[in-house]
């Protein structure tokens, strides 16, 4: 039986998160993180520039950027996307949070820190997050694959700026990846099996 195109899309990125997480595991339980940190470690002397760009992907950015949407999704009449929206990733961002505590995980060296930090470090929150949101904001938005594309780089972006100013361990921010993609791919799911996606209120369908 072939799927309809939103379930193939839930499916990919149900597939796509377990790999990626899959190859966290991997890199964490294989002792990779160390050699990969460094290599992938940025000088000094372009530490500000990135300290500014990843800051897009943390929740004060993020947060708003998903508030918007839902915002603009209920101007529209939207209200089921809006719902699924703040739903999906809200409960995302806890279960990250809640991960987090659970394994409390130390973050590499602080000597190699180019930024702040002041959390666990497994998963990473700035690459789940940046994840969820785009990607998700990309499905509700975007008009084809290349919106979905552009999320999965400015994910892919924040997440290497992480590794690179030296406060996350590769696994983590693959974590981040994986995790995100997953509960979004599973979300989408549910969110499909109840037909609500993209139904508009009674407004705009006068």
């Amino acid at each position: 039986m072939r799927l309809a195109p939103e379930d193939q899309q839930a499916t990919l990125l149900i597939v796509g998160g377990a790999l990626v997480s899959a190859a966290a595991l991997t890199c964490w339980w294989f002792g990779m993180d160390a050699r990969l940190h460094q290599s992938l470690h940025l000088s000094h002397a372009l530490a500000p520039i990135f300290v500014r760009l990843t800051a897009l992907g943390g929740f004060a950015v993020m947060g708003p950027v998903a508030l918007i949407g839902c915002a603009f999704l209920i101007t529209r009449r939207r209200r089921a996307d809006a719902a699924w929206l703040f739903l999906t990733i809200a409960i995302g961002r806890l279960g990250i949070e809640g991960v987090k505590l659970a394994l409390a995980r130390p973050r590499p060296p602080m000597a190699d820190w180019l930024t702040s930090v002041s959390s666990w470090s497994f998963p990473s929150s700035h690459s789940a997050g940046t994840m969820m949101t785009c990607v998700a904001l990309a499905l509700l938005f975007g008009s084809g694959d290349g919106a979905i594309l552009v999320a999965l780089f400015a994910a892919l972006f924040i997440g290497w700026t992480r590794i690179a100013l030296g406060v996350h361990w590769p696994s983590d921010v693959l974590a981040g990846w994986g995790i995100g993609l997953l509960w979004l791919g599973v979300s989408l799911s549910l969110y499909n099996s109840l037909g609500l996606r993209g139904e508009a209120g009674p407004a705009e369908e006068a």
